[in-house]
């Protein structure tokens, strides 16, 4: 039985045969086909949630990692670019790895993405034409992200929320025809994440920022479990058998607006708590430019701001918890 593959040509409707019979075409071979004939590509993509802090000879590593890769495969042309966006949308776009080493380090905007995109033209082992790759790594330093999201968000979309929204602080796009070749760029993005300086992850962090929304109601509901206590083992007392229409006014007065008020404070302190949780930064930068340095000093000075935050907020809850089971001493 014969191997024949054909495909008809729209434009002039003559047919491409490739193989012969009884011959198996390689893998390759259909790949490279498929290739030509649609000019479609596949694309992987990979996201990386490691908080690495990034400086340039950081990305020099990248760099010269992307180029010993090319060394093993058949490059017929290549071009580069390394992209540099900056705060209020600002954006340096360079050529080539060489003119980006000219980078103005002095400059006092922070960056907050470096975007490298390399496209290459490969011929694989057992193939005569090129096939196009595009590698597409992009870097983000939440340490800026963040910031600048904090400065342009409503109040509303506070804490965790602008965590989120911050993305990974890295990501590779290969948009390829051949996936073993394809596969080979992603390793090399995968061992130089794994020789970046990084944060340590923190799960005790992570688990609490899933469940900070819930403090101020649970702080809520255990107050009001001990003003109800403090009710209970009240009455007897406050409202026997001869008991003052004043006595009973008094309770009643006490007993609401106390309530109301510790509640109201208790919240108040309890959302010291969680904000504290969800605002504790955790650094993730890159680190380029003076003012590169200057946010990652003031994200470094937001730790003891944060650590104070939860004090306040548990010293306070607790001596409102204290307040309320007294409430009896000013009846």
């Amino acid at each position: 039985m014969s191997e024949i593959i054909e495909h008809e040509d729209a434009g002039n409707g003559r047919a491409v045969r490739v193989g012969q019979s009884h011959t198996q075409v390689p893998l390759k071979v259909y790949q490279d086909i498929y290739h030509q004939v649609t000019g479609r590509t596949e694309q992987i993509r990979k996201r990386y949630s490691e908080n690495i802090l990034v400086e340039f000879s950081d990305l020099e590593q990248l760099h010269h990692k992307v180029s010993q890769l090319c060394d093993v495969h058949h490059v017929v042309a290549r071009n580069e670019s390394v992209s540099v966006f900056h705060e209020k949308e600002r954006k340096e776009v360079f050529t080539s790895f060489e003119r980006f080493r000219l980078y103005n380090g002095n400059a006092t905007s922070p960056s907050v993405n470096v975007v490298f995109k390399y496209n290459f033209s490969i011929i694989p082992a057992g193939l005569e034409r090129p096939q196009e790759y595009v590698v597409t790594a992009r870097l983000t330093s939440r340490v800026a992200a963040i910031k600048q999201m904090e400065e342009e968000a409503p109040p509303f979309m506070r804490g965790r929320f602008i965590g989120y929204m911050a993305g990974s602080a890295a990501e590779v796009t290969v948009d390829y025809a051949d996936y073993v070749v394809a596969r080979g760029f992603l390793e090399a993005f995968d061992e130089w994440i794994a020789g970046c300086k990084s944060t340590p992850k923190s799960q005790l962090l992570q688990l609490l920022r899933q469940h900070s929304h819930r403090i101020p109601e649970v702080a809520r509901l255990a107050v009001s479990a001990i003003i109800v206590g403090f009710a209970l083992q009240a009455i007897p007392t406050v409202l026997g058998q001869s008991a003052s229409p004043q006595a009973i006014a008094r309770f009643i007065v006490i007993l609401v607006g106390g309530s109301y008020i510790v509640l109201s404070l208790t919240r108040f302190f309890a959302e010291f708590i969680e904000v504290a949780i969800d605002t504790y930064p955790v650094l993730s930068y890159l680190k380029l430019n003076k003012g590169d340095e200057k946010l990652i000093a003031e994200a470094s000075s937001a730790k003891p701001r944060a650590w104070l935050q939860l004090t306040l907020g548990a010293v306070g809850s607790i001596i409102l918890g204290i307040i309320s089971a007294k409430l009896e001493k000013l009846m």
